[in-house]
């Protein structure tokens, strides 16, 4: 077994995430923002997958991020402005990072985009020459030819670094100013030093533990997180370095220190640290403005051979280059400059030592944040395990309360305060494992502006879309499966639904149209909605298209809604020609397939000229319920408790017969219809069906059903009726109760669907479990 595939497993996890936030981040600065905190999270994400990808050898991955990131610090580094930035090529380059990270996983062949390459590469390449043109500088020491073109990024980098490198070593370097001009800038005069940068000197101590590599953390990316023109000095200590005998690659030994001039504040620069380092892994000192910056760069140099820190600053750029177009080592050879401590020593002899500052008091900040962000991964299957168990304590515990009951009152008064509790903990328990389950539908929410935004381009529309009830929470399993049907029912009501400007205009509406996502808990089920304010559906023309590919008879009659309910049919599409965004008759027929497989369903109500209205009822979890247990017949039954409005007796409640048939009853001035549970699921025995349960359906209605008895309110483990036994209308999942008989959970919808039918459900053969 391959010792890094746990670390890759993590790292890819990790990667969705870090995509999740990156895409979020570059829909914000699309949609106008301007806080810096957004560039500086999208900068962050995409550089901390590079560096993850160049641990684990994705050399397509971390060329196609290295290109990215180098974009983004433009923006980062105000090169480029926000209102110029292309963040819609940002967006395609954030799903073309998502291509190559999914070929990653799968060990497949990375999609190769040197479209989108170029297009960063010219990112910030206007400005820059405009830049550059009026000063007209000496040319730099001419470095050797480019690696071919399918050489990794890396031995690229390398191979420039060390010509560079050799081209700087190989001129004499003035004896005074070296420290200050280092050979890099030919054009700037070597008698004057420059003017001192404004802020504070600052040094950074990092010790990084030694599972550092583990953590597919790797020292470039702690060090690139600060900012790239505010570092004076990078040393690196390597005297914990073990003997090569007993040395474990996987462990770090290096140990670094970095010198600032900046202006940001001890906190900030904490702050940065908070996603790579632990608080007790760094240190940030503020120095006195006289201390020279140069002393701690020197501190490690007599134990640093000139050889050992060559080696590490090409082992380094050999992860990935440095995003300037000119790449620099990441860690510099303090040994091998000669020139440079002694050009400090004027520096430091023309102001007087004074004491250094004491380090500021960031570490109880640090601390604070990081116990806030403490998480923990989890595999799923874990806690499917943990869910399947607390179902089997609930089944347990339904037993033992029917054991309990069945006792003498003396022995049942002493333990029935032991099963309380044992109920009331086990009701925790469930509550506990349901709330690390639950995920907010703001994750898939998310995803949608971009795709209207971009196919309101396409097909030159003006949409707004509305966004409610993100933060509604639902099973992470269900959560999953969103995307996909979510994504259809968007692209269904901007292709056919929302009309063009011209059209909406001529039509008296707004030439802007609007489409609405809204998630709601309802009738214990999460009901998520796609309503939009275009021309609604068809009908005559999906009709027609129906007879044709003889999916309806020529002759035959259809409602309304059932004309509605053909748009789910596979293979039909009333696009006039086959686009890539419908045309093809394949959407809403998944939408239906992969809505049903998780125990839902879908529904429409058009109003033609006036919109469209999709609505999915999913269940809120596949585990366990709240469920109040009835009895019809001989047969018991189970319905959600969140479905259940109110219970009355059929003998105070006035019931009137309409003249097909239907019973009514009037609830709190309201007409509603009444169904006898018996009469529609074919219960055995014999039923009085005295009982009224007040339940509410998902589009909000009410409705009466007439039960035998209120046997009681418990929890209850759902278990799939399709995988153990078969689909039975009108109920959507069986349970075991304490008695070991199966009973059945009803689905109202279902239910009533099945009432309206006419047609009388045969009983089914549920046996005693096990």
């Amino acid at each position: 077994m391959d010792p890094l595939a746990e670390l890759k497993q993590t790292f890819f996890q990790e990667c969705e995430e870090l995509l999740g936030a990156l895409e979020q981040k570059l829909q914000a600065l699309d949609e106008g923002s301007t806080d810096s905190e957004d560039v500086n999270a999208a900068f962050r994400a995409i550089h901390s997958i590079k560096g993850g990808a160049g641990a684990f050898g994705c050399t397509e991955l971390v060329g196609f991020a290295h290109v990215f990131e180098a974009a983004l610090d433009h923006l980062r580094s105000g090169r480029v402005a926000l209102e110029d930035a292309p963040f819609t090529l940002f967006l395609r380059c954030s799903d073309a990072v998502a291509d190559l990270v999914a070929a990653a996983r799968n060990d497949e062949a990375a999609p190769v985009r040197p479209d989108l390459l170029a297009a960063l590469e010219q990112v910030g390449q206007a400005k820059a020459a405009a830049a550059a043109a009026p000063a007209a500088p000496v040319a730099p020491p001419a470095a050797p030819a480019a690696p071919a073109s399918d050489a990794p990024v890396g031995i690229a980098a390398l191979g420039n670094l060390l010509a560079m490198v050799d081209a700087k070593m190989g001129t004499p370097a003035p004896a005074a100013p070296a420290a200050a001009n280092d050979g890099w800038d030919d054009d700037e005069p070597v008698a004057a030093a420059p003017a001192r940068k404004p802020g504070n000197d600052v040094r950074i101590k990092i010790t990084p533990e030694a599972d550092l590599f583990r953590r597919v953390i790797e020292p470039r990316v702690a060090i690139g997180i600060l900012p790239a023109e505010e570092i004076v000095s990078v040393a690196c200590d390597l005297s914990h370095v073990p003997a090569l005998e007993t040395l474990d690659v996987t462990d770090c030994h290096m140990r670094f220190t970095v010198m600032l001039r900046t202006e940001l504040s001890a906190d900030e620069i904490v702050s940065k640290f908070d996603f790579t380092l632990a608080n007790e892994e760094f240190e940030v000192e503020v120095l006195a403005d006289a201390e020279p910056v140069a002393e701690a760069a020197a501190v490690a140099a007599p134990e640093v051979p000139q050889n050992v820190a060559a080696d590490l600053s090409a082992i380094l750029a050999r992860l990935g280059p440095a995003a300037d177009a000119t790449p620099q080592p990441d860690i510099q050879p303090v040994a091998a400059p000669v020139a440079a401590p002694a050009a400090a020593a004027p520096a430091a002899a023309a102001a007087p030592a004074s004491p250094r500052a004491p380090a500021r008091p960031v570490a109880n900040d640090a601390s604070a944040r990081q116990r806030q962000a403490v998480s923990v991964r989890v595999d799923l299957d874990r806690i499917d395990r943990l869910m399947n168990l607390v179902g089997e304590i609930v089944i347990t515990q339904s037993m033992l309360v029917e054991c309990v009951r069945s006792l003498p009152y003396d022995v049942y008064a002493k333990t029935a305060e032991g099963i309380l509790t044992l109920s009331r903990q086990t009701r925790e328990l469930q509550d506990h494992v349901m709330a690390v389950r639950a995920q907010p539908v703001k994750a898939v929410f998310q995803r949608m502006p971009r795709l209207v935004r971009e196919l309101a381009q396409t097909l030159g529309k003006e949409v707004k879309l509305v966004l409610e009830g993100e933060n509604t929470e639902v099973d992470k399993t269900i959560i999953e499966e969103l995307a996909d049907p979510l994504t259809h029912m968007i692209r269904n009501s901007m292709d056919h639904g929302v009309e063009t400007p011209e059209d909406r205009i001529a039509a008296g509406k707004n030439p802007e149209g609007t489409i609405k996502l809204i998630a709601e808990h309802r009738a214990g089920r999460i009901v998520i909605s796609v309503t939009d304010d275009g021309r609604g559906i068809g009908r005559d023309r999906l009709l027609a298209k129906a007879r044709s590919r003889g999916l309806v008879g020529a002759d035959e009659k259809l409602a309304p809604e059932e004309i509605d309910q053909l748009i789910f049919a596979a293979g039909l599409s009333t696009a006039d020609a086959v686009s890539d965004i419908s045309g093809r008759g394949v959407g809403m027929d998944v939408v239906r397939r992969n809505v049903e497989s998780l125990g839902g369903r879908i529904s429409v109500d058009s109003e033609p000229g006036r919109g469209c209205k999709f609505t999915l009822a999913l269940p809120l979890t596949l585990a366990v319920l709240e469920g109040m247990v009835i009895r019809c017949g001989d047969d018991r039954y189970v319905i959600p408790i969140a479905s259940v409005i109110e219970t009355q007796h059929l003998a105070n409640t006035p019931i009137e017969h309409l003249t097909f048939g239907q019973e009514v009853l009037r609830w709190r001035g309201e007409i509603t219809p009444l169904h006898r549970l018996g009469a529609v699921m074919g219960s055995a025995g014999t039923r009085d069906e005295n009982i009224i349960i007040i339940a509410e359906t998902e589009r909000g209605g009410n409705v009466g059903i007439a039960v035998d008895e209120i046997v009681g309110q418990q929890q209850v483990v759902v278990k799939s009726l399709e995988s153990n036994y078969g689909a039975v209308a009108g109920a959507s999942a069986a349970t075991i109760l304490g008695d070991g008989l199966v009973a059945l959970i009803l689905d109202v919808d279902s239910m009533l669907r099945v009432a309206a039918s006419g047609v009388r459900q045969p009983v089914p053969e549920l046996k005693l479990a096990g």
